[in-house]
C-alpha cells in the first residue's frame, strides 16, 4: 500500500515500525469501521469519531480481541474439528 494512502487511511496514526506492532493491527481495522462508518445521532458519531482517532483505543480493541475473541475463533475451530 502507498505510504500516503496508509497515512489518511490509519486514522489512530499508528506507525508499524516494529515487529510487535503488527499485534495492533485489529485495534486499526476496527477504529477504521468506526471512522469510515458511524451510526446514530449526532453525540454518537463524535464519539466515534474520538474513539477512532485515539491511539490508546487502539491497544484496547487489539487486547480484546486477542483476549476474547480470538480464543472464540480458536474454540470454535475446534469444535468444527471434532465434529467430525
Amino acid at each position: 500500500m502507498a505510504q500516503g494512502v496508509w497515512r489518511r487511511e490509519n486514522k489512530p496514526g499508528v506507525e508499524f515500525d516494529r515487529a510487535w506492532k503488527w499485534l495492533l493491527l485489529p485495534g486499526v481495522v476496527a477504529q477504521w469501521f468506526l471512522y469510515t462508518f458511524p451510526t446514530g445521532s449526532f453525540a454518537k458519531v463524535v464519539t466515534d469519531t474520538r474513539v477512532a482517532r485515539s491511539p490508546i483505543m487502539t491497544y484496547v480493541i487489539s487486547g480484546i480481541f486477542y483476549i476474547l475473541v480470538l480464543p472464540l475463533i480458536g474454540l470454535a475451530l475446534l469444535s468444527l474439528i471434532s465434529a467430525r
